[in-house]
């Protein structure tokens, strides 16, 4: 049930879990917007980006785990209730007979 709340959650503007960059290179918090630049790993030494996303790829890849925790949410829910549905027979025909 969780799974299928994360699935929920994730749409909308993408998160940038790293340092966000806009079109002048300067770092710009709050919401991600088109032409800014994700710098996903961060070198504190040399200051430079050792892996960027565009905009474009951490929408895509949002849509894609929002898709996948969908899948997860309804297969451990499906299994949760044939789990459940195979106890209450079980125990139902244990008192009857």
């Amino acid at each position: 049930m969780i799974t299928l709340l994360r699935a929920g959650a994730a749409h909308g503007v993408p998160d940038c879990p790293g340092l966000q960059l806009g079109g002048d290179g300067e770092d710009h918090p709050g919401p991600m917007r088109q032409g800014y630049t994700c710098a996903l790993d961060y070198s504190v030494r040399g200051g430079d980006s050792t892996g960027t996303a565009t905009y474009d790829q951490l929408k895509y890849a949002q849509e894609v785990k929002r898709g996948d925790l969908l899948g997860q949410g309804l297969l451990y829910t499906l299994y949760g209730t044939a789990g459940t549905a195979a106890t209450v027979i079980a125990t139902r025909k244990r008192a009857d007979g």
